[in-house]
């Protein structure tokens, strides 16, 4: 498979907006490449393959090249574990968006990419400026939708306007449940692009200081990670102490995604998502900083609050419980 698609965009319309004379006035048509919303259905994208850049995203690139793994269920084939790739598809490794940096004479892992790092991953990825992006996690687990979150982020961070990234709801799994093809072929790019960072938009994220002067002004702190490790019984094992930052709220993970009946995990639609942090008693009208361990569940929960939501004062801390511990900073818990 050639992983260079030498027109994306068919038709005069690549580079315009069009128009047509139409009773002596002039009506612009919309673009080829618009996308409807921070969400697309596997049937869209189908029909759109062409217009748009798919990117695979996926933490385990080896996969690119696995046929499907399906079960019997009940006599019927069903989709156990993906396999493969959409033709065409760009492909990202997740582990490639952050970054090893030394501070304060310490290695930390898990770090924000600066706008030169994720530039040259971008290149390396082929992808191209201007042109709408749909993120393609591989829906397996609802860690990937986390994961294609964190890729749309860092995008945003890096100047491409929100409205030209979305993600594949449900990811290769809805593709593949839906009966469209996949291939095996390794995503081997022969050149990079010339994609560049044209603005940056680092208000997106924030950084300990800034949670710190949060805590203090009452804005609202919302902790994105499973609750047992809100509440302090349990703990990933990159972090060291149990517990939460002092006065945060719980917007837990297990309560924003859900597994269809294709198998597939999925975001919620905006009015469900309402009713969810209504039932979890929060006030989101306020200023809101969502934070994880190292910043994947928090990029899953800043997509549903900004992306799927609109709410515009919504920003990530990047560093997370990593970075709030290695600043020797307290967490409290059961």
């Amino acid at each position: 498979m050639n992983s260079v698609r030498l027109c994306s965009i068919p038709g005069i319309g690549a580079m315009l907006l069009l128009g047509v004379f139409s009773g002596g006035a002039f009506a612009a048509l919309p673009k080829v490449d618009d996308l409807p919303g921070p969400l697309v259905s596997a049937a869209w994208l189908h029909d759109h393959a062409q217009s748009v850049q798919i990117v695979d995203l996926r933490d385990d690139p080896d996969s690119l090249g696995n046929e499907p793994k399906y079960d019997t269920e009940n006599g019927k084939k069903v989709l156990d574990q993906i396999g493969g790739h959409i033709p065409d598809a760009l492909s990202v490794n997740f582990w490639a968006l952050r970054e090893q940096r030394k501070i304060d004479g310490k290695t930390l892992d898990f770090q924000f990419p600066t706008a030169e790092e994720f530039q040259t991953v971008m290149q390396t990825s082929q992808l191209e400026n201007n042109k709408s992006i749909v993120i393609v996690p591989t829906g397996d687990q609802d860690i990937s939708l986390q994961e294609a979150a964190f890729l749309a982020l860092e995008l945003q961070v890096y100047g491409v306007p929100a409205d030209q990234v979305a993600i594949l709801n449900g990811g290769t799994h809805a593709w593949i449940a839906a009966g469209y093809p996949v291939v095996v072929d390794a995503v081997v790019p022969m050149t990079s692009s010339h994609w560049t960072v044209e603005s940056t938009h680092t208000n997106l994220i924030v950084h300990t200081a800034q949670v710190q002067a949060a805590q203090k002004a009452g804005k609202l702190l919302l902790d994105a990670r499973p609750l047992s490790e809100f509440i302090g019984v349990s703990r990933s094992p990159v972090i060291a102490e149990l517990g939460r930052i002092p006065g945060a709220e719980a917007m837990p993970a297990e309560a924003l995604y859900f597994r269809a009946e294709d198998g597939s995990w999925r975001f919620m639609q905006a009015d469900r998502y309402k009713a969810v942090l209504a039932a979890l008693r929060l006030d989101t009208a306020k200023p809101s900083i969502v934070y994880c361990n190292t910043g994947q569940y928090a990029a899953g929960a800043w997509f549903i609050l900004h992306r799927i939501m609109g709410l515009n004062r919504v920003r990530e801390y990047a560093g997370s419980i990593y970075a709030w511990e290695h600043h020797d900073l307290p967490v409290v818990g059961l």
